[in-house]
């Protein structure tokens, strides 16, 4: 039987003392407090399995720590005083790329043998959108590198733009794709044999195909996540894209829901279904690295919802929405 573990990242403003961990196995869930830390509100994992990096906030001081999970201690951290935390972390090469939404700044931290030493570069970003509230300023929310070419792409919701970044000794701009007026993107996934790329407006709730095949990004579809007859209030959060390519998943705050899209021959998106999340501002979500099951967290309710994952058809069907996992706001399965 196969069991499935990895770990849940938090804010600590309620109930929650830090990262936690959780097993289950298709019948059984199990979590566990894993480490004390402040605000660990993203994770992701070393290529090798065996660090573990999140975001921390001590007091007023915020920035990215490195976790020895055999060991189970910090192997390094880096703070800056009177700074809000990141919300995004993602690993190049150079080190780890680290995004601050408040600060419109995109960071990188410098590693030594799995450990952060320091951070090594900080990039303001300026500008504005019409959306009053939201895009009053850079919101710099993603930052990952292209598994297709050099590029480093930035998602800033503030802005409206998807910065190309370039790493020659230090990170430099080099482009920008821009984004309808007030969209913010906030979050995208990369197809995983074509040069196409998916990006998640977290203010409109859309879905962009975006093609590079020839070199330069346009572009070329727009999907809806919410129903066309919705008229309240919701926001898009995390998006992910199933191992073969063919579907792709957005999570709705305020809609409650998960909208499943499918890939079309011509890698535009169309929606299959939207289902409820079960629970009340569903934030982060990812699937197990075999694809049968999706993990949902949902941060104002506490719990985690559970879903079995039709690989045929892309639907998902509700197995667990009882899960206590308080604050929570990142999901990373380990492999």
């Amino acid at each position: 039987m196969t069991i499935y573990t990895g770990f849940l990242g938090s804010y600590t403003r309620r109930k929650s003392t830090g990262i936690r961990r959780f097993a289950f196995d298709g019948k059984e869930f199990r979590t566990e407090d894993f480490m004390q830390i402040g605000n660990p509100a993203y994770l992701t994992l070393s290529a090798d399995g065996n660090i573990l990096y999140s975001v921390v906030k001590h007091g007023d001081a915020s920035g990215a720590a490195s976790i020895d999970i055999h060991e189970k201690k910090v192997t390094g951290i880096s703070t800056a005083e009177g700074e809000a935390p990141p919300c995004y972390l993602s690993l190049i090469p150079e080190g780890l790329l680290a995004c601050n939404y408040h600060a419109g700044n995109l960071d990188l931290y410098a590693i030594e043998e799995g450990a952060i030493t320091g951070r090594s570069q900080s990039i303001s970003h300026e500008g504005s959108g019409p959306v009053t509230g939201r895009q009053d300023s850079s919101h710099i929310h993603f930052a990952h590198k292209n598994p297709y070419n050099e590029d480093i792409l930035v998602c800033d919701l503030g802005t409206d733009r998807v910065w190309i970044y370039g790493f020659n000794g230090e990170l430099r701009k080099k482009d920008s794709i821009n984004f309808p007026a007030g969209s913010g993107p906030r979050h995208l996934v990369f197809h995983r044999t074509e040069k196409i790329a998916y990006v998640l407006s977290e203010l409109t709730s859309e879905v962009f195909t975006v093609d590079f095949r020839d070199g330069s990004y346009r572009i070329i579809h727009c999907s809806r996540a919410l129903p066309g007859d919705f008229q309240g209030n919701s926001i898009a959060a995390a998006i992910r894209i199933s191992n073969d390519s063919r579907f792709i998943y957005t999570s709705n705050r305020g809609h409650e829901s998960i909208t499943i899209f499918k890939v079309t021959e011509s890698f535009t998106t169309s929606v299959v279904d939207i289902v409820p999340s079960y629970g009340k501002h569903p934030r982060d979500f990812n699937i197990s690295p075999d694809g049968r099951y999706l993990l949902l967290a949902n941060m104002d309710t506490d719990n985690l919802s559970l879903y079995s994952v039709d690989q045929e058809t892309g639907g998902l069907e509700i197995l667990r929405s009882d899960i206590y996992s308080p604050e929570c706001v990142s999901v990373v399965f380990e492999s």
